[in-house]
């Protein structure tokens, strides 16, 4: 499925955010579901007290929205949403290489499948590290390995797919350490991605009517129940493949570290 910033350069993003059946479809996607489990599972294991700002949340948040939540995307239309339905008490407008915050004021930063789409990353590293405290938390999601970049990575506007040691490097020259790897997913995400992509293409390009596209509405609310017992099972099953799958193999990896300078 493509992400909403490769959406939102297709067309209009009021036209997604501000439809229920399509956030439904979009948050119920096995591979948001995995990327959360996995990011919560590590918050879960902590005991901050401090802010917890996420990176890049767009309109479907990785963290939860509890009161020390702080979400941010350049989207100002996609915050304004968060606020305005209440799905979140915090949410700002801003570039995550421009991070308006005081130094070392945040305790925990989440960045989910972000800084693949910056073509500045080390700059939005640098701010991530900037603005948290001595020995906060990052909590980073990344495509891995340049071989997987195919099509559907162009699709979604992805810079690059990072390989782990340089990756590593990269955060410790800013002032990261105590890395902790986990796989998030493996090479059925892939081959599902690639394909979902190609789908999505042909059946926008078709041009539509007012009415076919009301029906094609009523028709995706009718499967919806079905779609999220299906990406249940998938992601249940992509959870598995990325277990027993070696690193080289794996899509999306998530790293836990904690800034130690």
């Amino acid at each position: 499925m493509p992400t909403l910033s490769a959406l939102n350069s297709e067309t209009h993003f009021e036209t997604f955010f501000q439809d229920p059946v399509y956030l439904d479809f979009k948050n119920h996607l096995y591979n948001y579901q995995r990327r959360r489990y996995e990011v919560r599972k590590v918050l879960d294991g902590e005991r901050e007290t401090g802010i917890l700002l996420e990176i890049g949340s767009g309109v479907s948040p990785i963290s939860d929205g509890l009161e020390r939540v702080v979400l941010t995307d350049i989207s100002a239309e996609a915050m304004k949403y968060l606020t305005a339905s209440g799905a979140a008490q915090k949410a700002l407008a801003m570039s995550a290489t421009e991070i308006c915050f005081r130094d070392e004021s945040v305790s925990t930063v989440v960045c989910s499948e972000v800084i693949e789409h910056i073509q500045d990353d080390t700059k939005a590293l640098s701010e991530m590290s900037r603005v948290l405290k001595k020995g906060g938390r990052l909590i980073l999601t990344v495509p891995l390995h340049p071989y997987f970049f195919f099509w559907d990575d162009a699709f979604v506007k992805h810079y690059r797919r990072y390989e782990i040691d340089p990756l590593l490097k990269q955060l410790s020259d800013q002032g990261f350490g105590s890395f902790r790897l986990s796989k998030v997913t493996a090479i059925l995400d892939k081959a599902t991605q690639m394909l979902l992509v190609l789908l999505f293409q042909v059946v926008n390009g078709f041009p539509r009517s007012k009415r076919e596209t009301a029906l094609r509405h009523h028709l995706l609310r009718l499967i919806l129940p079905f779609y999220k017992v299906l990406n249940r099972i998938y992601s249940f099953l992509v959870k598995w493949e990325a277990k027993i799958m070696p690193l080289s193999f794996t899509t999306v990896l998530l790293i836990s570290c904690r800034k130690n300078r």
